[in-house]
C-alpha cells in the first residue's frame, strides 16, 4: 500500500511511479480524510509519499498516519518530495509513524508566495533525476532494505524545529489569497483543493480556515488569476505535465 498526499501533484506522480514498479496500490489520504475511513493495512509493506511543507510533514498527513494501523512486522518507509531540502523532517515523522526507511526526492520549487519557480531548465533537471531516483527506491522498497537517504540540507535542526513553528504560527493564512480580474468560475480550484477548503461564493472562489498553503489552487487555476498577496504576481505557475514530456 502506498499512501499519498500531493498539492501540486509532484507526490502523486512520485507515488504513481513507485506502484507501477513495485505493483502496489495507491491511496490519496485527502479522500480518506474527507471520507473519514482509515483503510485496513494488509499487505507486507507500506509507504507514504508527502511533499515538506515548511521542513516537516503536512498536518493532515501527520494527523492520518497517528490513525493509521499497522500491523508489527510490517515494512514502513516514507519518502517527501521536496524543491531543495527536507530537514529533519523524517526524524519528526517516524516519531508518529515509525519508519524503517526514508528517502527524500528533489522536485521542482513551488512555494510561489516566498520563492521564484525554477527555470525551465533546472526543472526538467530534477525530474530527471527524480526518475532514477524513484526507481532506485522502488527496488530498495521490494527488498525491504532499511535505507535511510534524505538531504537535510544546512542546519536542519533550526528549519524543522524553530523555523516551522514560527512559519505555521504566523506565515499560514488564507487572508491573502485573492483573484484578478478574468475569474471564470470554473470551479477547478474547488476541486483541486486537498483540504476541501476552497468554495464558490458567488461565483468566485473563497477560503476557509484550514489552508496550509499547498499552494494547489494557485498554481491550478487555468487562467491564472489566483494571487496570494502582491508576492506572487508575474511569478508564472507550475505544472508538472510541462516536463513530463
Amino acid at each position: 500500500m502506498i499512501f499519498y498526499f500531493t498539492g501540486t501533484g509532484n507526490s502523486r506522480w512520485v507515488a504513481g511511479k513507485l506502484a507501477a514498479a513495485t505493483g502496489d496500490e495507491v491511496y490519496d489520504i485527502s479522500r480518506c480524510l474527507r471520507s473519514g475511513e482509515v483503510p485496513p493495512v494488509i499487505c507486507a509493506r507500506v509507504g507514504v509519499v508527502f511533499p515538506v511543507h515548511s521542513w516537516k510533514a503536512p498536518r493532515p498527513v501527520v494527523h492520518f498516519l497517528s490513525r493509521l494501523q499497522v500491523p508489527a512486522g510490517v515494512y514502513r518507509y516514507a519518502v517527501c518530495t521536496c524543491g531543495d531540502d527536507a530537514g529533519k523532517t523524517m526524524q519528526c515523522l517516524s516519531r508518529v509513524f515509525p519508519l524503517d526507511a526514508a528517502w527524500s526526492v528533489i522536485m521542482p520549487n513551488t512555494y510561489v508566495p516566498m520563492f521564484s519557480l525554477d527555470t525551465d531548465l533546472v526543472a526538467s533537471g530534477k525530474v530527471q533525476a527524480a526518475r532514477k531516483l524513484i526507481a532506485e527506491i522502488a527496488r530498495s522498497v521490494q527488498a525491504e532494505s532499511g535505507v535511510w537517504k534524505v538531504h537535510e540540507g544546512h542546519f536542519p535542526r533550526l528549519k524543522s524545529y524553530v523555523v516551522n513553528p514560527l512559519f505555521m504560527r504566523f506565515v499560514i493564512r488564507t487572508r491573502g489569497f485573492h483573484t484578478d480580474e478574468g475569474c471564470t468560475s470554473c470551479g477547478t480550484c474547488v476541486q483541486l483543493c486537498p483540504m476541501g477548503n476552497v468554495k464558490l461564493v458567488d461565483g468566485r472562489p473563497a477560503w476557509g480556515a484550514s489552508c496550509i498553503h499547498c499552494m494547489a489552487c494557485l498554481h491550478g487555476c487555468p487562467v491564472e488569476v489566483i494571487q496570494y498577496g502582491t508576492s506572487t504576481q508575474n511569478k508564472g505557475r507550475y505544472r508538472l505535465a510541462r516536463y513530463l514530456r
